[in-house]
């Protein structure tokens, strides 16, 4: 038996009289401990959690964490079984992450192209009936690309910034007083950058406060800023907002997810750039960085 427990994957330590007699080394990794230094030491040396020297006294099953790893335990008398958990769980939140962040991207464009297709039944000229459409055939492809988890691929030809500012102002109410100051033009798909900035100028509408300003402008190493400024006060940490589920002080109060700026780095990362909040003179800042091959 003990030929098989020196193989295996799950942890197995033995104990008598408050003290251990035997660990495999799955075990000894588990703990993170030195399998000669532990055997005949008090049961407490080994497992270093009162926690656990409890429950290997009373039976019973718990998990725990140990040097970042989360293992669950079974305790039987007289022996401890453990199972490192952890890789399973961070596919778990993973999963959960990745749901939340599609819900969240799924969110807006549904509600938009709820309020195109009741335009169409309004009275549109011809041609706003044909402007119409396009958004709608547009926001579908971007709902495709969202389902599908495609990543950013290059435009074929250079494109103006501004040429997704009807887009942005049919879907988001408010983005009509938008202010715009991004004169370049990008190779990036324009998917991907409507993306971020429907993420951003949706923060910037609900949390910041006017102007809001969308800026493009040159970063050194060749670099693109593209970025959205609103005038509310001063964050304390921008770097802490784009990790999932961190929102702002100045959120408090407002419904939201806190998955925003989280996608806008994924984004922008997918096409070799970054993101970034900043504080620029009286206003906030959060945007990216375009390589200099995304844009002229």
């Amino acid at each position: 038996m003990r030929a098989a427990w020196e193989s295996a994957e799950e942890g197995i330590l033995l104990h008598s009289e408050g003290r251990v007699r035997y660990l495999n080394p799955a075990a000894a990794r588990m703990l993170g401990v030195d399998r000669r230094a532990v055997i005949g030491a008090p049961l407490l040396f080994a497992l270093r959690d009162e926690r656990l020297e409890r429950l290997a006294g009373s039976g019973g099953r718990g998990r725990f964490e140990r040097g970042g790893r989360v293992i669950e335990v079974r305790a039987l008398p007289g022996r401890l079984h453990l199972h490192d958990r952890t890789a399973l769980e961070r596919a778990e939140r993973a999963l959960a992450e990745g749901r939340a962040v599609l819900f969240h991207e799924l969110r807006t464009p549904v509600a938009g192209l709820v309020a195109l297709f009741e335009a169409l039944g309004g009275d549109l000229t011809p041609e706003e009936a044909a402007e119409v459409r396009g958004l709608i055939q547009a926001e579908l492809a971007r709902l495709a690309r969202l389902v599908e988890g495609r990543r950013p691929e290059r435009a074929a030809n250079p494109w103006p910034i501004e040429a997704l500012r009807p887009r942005l102002e049919r879907l988001l109410p408010g983005a009509a007083g938008l202010v715009w100051q991004a004169p370049h033009r990008l190779r990036l798909e324009a998917d991907a950058v409507f993306q971020i900035l429907l993420n951003l100028v949706e923060n910037a509408l609900k949390y910041g406060r006017p102007p809001v300003r969308v800026v493009s402008q040159e970063a050194g190493g060749g670099r693109l800023r593209l970025e959205v400024q609103d005038g509310g006060p001063p964050l304390p940490d921008y770097p802490a907002l784009f990790r999932p589920g961190r929102r702002g002080v100045h959120a408090a109060g407002v419904r939201g997810s806190g998955l925003g700026l989280a996608i806008v780095r994924r984004i922008a990362r997918g096409f070799g750039g970054e993101a970034y909040g900043r504080r620029v003179g009286e206003a906030n800042a959060f945007g990216v960085y375009i390589p200099p091959e995304g844009w002229e």
